[in-house]
């Protein structure tokens, strides 16, 4: 390794040190209660995508991916803001916790659900861009688009769920070319 990267990367972890140095991420464990208001609200939420949608679908969906999402942010050992994280891995000093992390375990764990009313998928923002390229998961009904579904992103609050309609979020949301090509499609 040269000097300019050693430089480069030195650099860069202080300035990432310098921006997340005073963020701090919640703690990921939750009450049972907490949990059940979650899994509720997101069922609710995944439910009124369309009425094609199964009351049973939506809760088991819900279930699953806030029981997951509790189990990744203990497994990666999330303790620090997403972009602090980020350095940790991308130095070598963690091993799993970025965005693609985060979208192939859940994206993992929901096709093993035995549903028909929703589809799940794997999308990308800026696709190839070494800084900005950010990937997650989108829940939808099957008589739908993925466009008229459910960003679900936890990576973006460290551990804690998160979700938002596509419509309405800040990122530009495709489909993942590889997308259904689970056998193909892996973080990098």
């Amino acid at each position: 390794m040269g000097k300019a990267s050693i430089i480069s990367k030195i650099f860069y972890l202080m300035l990432v040190l310098v921006v997340c140095a005073c963020s701090h991420a919640p703690s990921s464990q939750k009450t049972t209660n907490e949990t059940n208001i979650l899994a509720n609200d997101l069922a609710m939420t995944i439910h009124s995508l369309s009425k094609a949608v199964s009351v049973s679908d939506a809760d088991q969906t819900s279930r699953k991916l806030i029981n997951i999402t509790s189990a990744l942010a203990e497994h990666y050992k999330i303790n620090h803001s997403p972009l602090f994280h980020n350095v940790l891995v991308n130095t070598g000093v963690k091993k799993r916790g970025l965005c693609c992390h985060w979208a192939e375990d859940l994206h993992q764990e929901l096709r093993r659900l035995k549903i028909s009313s929703l589809k799940f998928d794997w999308l990308v923002s800026r696709l190839g861009s070494k800084l900005r390229e950010h990937n997650t998961i989108v829940i939808y009904a099957a008589d739908s688009s993925w466009s008229e579904g459910i960003v679900y992103d936890p990576w973006r609050e460290a551990g804690k769920p998160y979700w938002i309609k596509v419509a309405d979020d800040k990122y530009p949301w495709v489909r993942h070319p590889l997308s259904g090509q689970w056998n193909l499609l892996r973080c990098k």
